[in-house]
């Protein structure tokens, strides 16, 4: 909303014209038809100074109120009952170890610091999604820099404030996995003044492998991976000419493995490079076609 607001030059000019094409303003003051008020008026006249203050005004005005509706929008979007987006941010308040206040939702947090809050809640990524009637809910924590399942005892504790927290009826299921294995088949095809037929820049490191295992790591919990996008994410590396994809595909288990047709968003929320063989990177030197 805030982005659409007029300008205060523009509320100005607004009621300037409206100003302009009265007639009974034209006779009092004798301009005629078609005039401007900036011809007419200079900018310390105490026409233009009454109009300024008035846009300033009507300028404000607008802005007050834009700031409330977009606060109420966010209100009512963060707070909405039976949403899937109010079971996840609900999942995420949840506190290990503390109990909720009584026949209420939510906790007393009174006294405690940002940091212990912080810590207390457990779960760091969760989404929620209704499928026949069921709201599935994944969620996963952190351990050092990778997401990682709950614990069992963190996992029952969740379940019995969703429990508490839930809308009567509805019925509440968890997927609370390990990554799924992600494996990655391509061809490399490299400018060998950048780097050689491993992939190794004499810049140093492996910006190819790199670019990879962060593009993949950095997904958005739940976030839909597209083919197309780690695609492009290579091409911009230095020393990279053609990243030619082959195929590219996740397992639940690292056993059985499934074809990723374009796009794919992970079952437990997330994927994960488990091994360096599971980067099988061929780097061909590109040489230019020639007639």
């Amino acid at each position: 909303y805030l982005s659409m607001a007029r300008d205060i030059k523009d509320i100005k000019r607004e009621m300037t014209d409206q100003f302009m094409a009265s007639e009974y303003m034209r006779q009092r003051y004798g301009f005629g038809a078609g005039e401007s008020f900036d011809t007419h008026f200079s900018t310390v006249s105490l026409e233009s100074i009454f109009f300024a203050v008035a846009a300033f005004g009507f300028w404000a005005l607008e802005q007050l109120f834009g700031y409330h509706k977009t606060e109420c929008a966010e209100l009512i979007s963060e707070l909405k009952p039976h949403s899937e987006r109010w079971y996840a941010n609900k999942a995420k308040a949840f506190m290990l170890g503390r109990e909720l206040v009584e026949d209420e939702d939510y906790y007393d947090t009174t006294g405690m610091a940002d940091e212990e809050i912080e810590r207390a809640r457990v779960v760091k990524y969760a989404v929620a999604v209704e499928k026949a009637g069921v709201v599935y809910i994944k969620v996963a924590t952190d351990s050092g820099s990778e997401r990682v399942p709950l614990p069992d005892e963190q996992l029952e504790g969740l379940k019995s404030y969703m429990k508490e927290c839930k809308d009567a009826g509805v019925v509440l299921e968890y997927i609370n996995a390990p990554a799924e294995h992600f494996r990655l088949t391509m061809t490399i095809y490299y400018n060998p003044m950048v780097m050689n037929n491993e992939g190794v820049s004499f810049s140093g490191g492996q910006p190819v492998h790199d670019t990879i295992r962060a593009f993949i790591k950095n997904l958005p919990f739940n976030g839909e991976y597209r083919n197309a996008s780690l695609v492009d994410a290579l091409q911009v590396i230095e020393g990279v000419v053609i990243p030619e994809l082959k195929a590219a595909e996740a397992s639940k288990d690292g056993v059985a493995w499934e074809t990723i047709d374009a796009k794919a968003v992970p079952s437990s929320g997330y994927y994960k490079i488990y091994n360096d063989a599971d980067l099988q990177l061929t780097f061909k030197p590109y040489e230019t076609v020639s007639d």
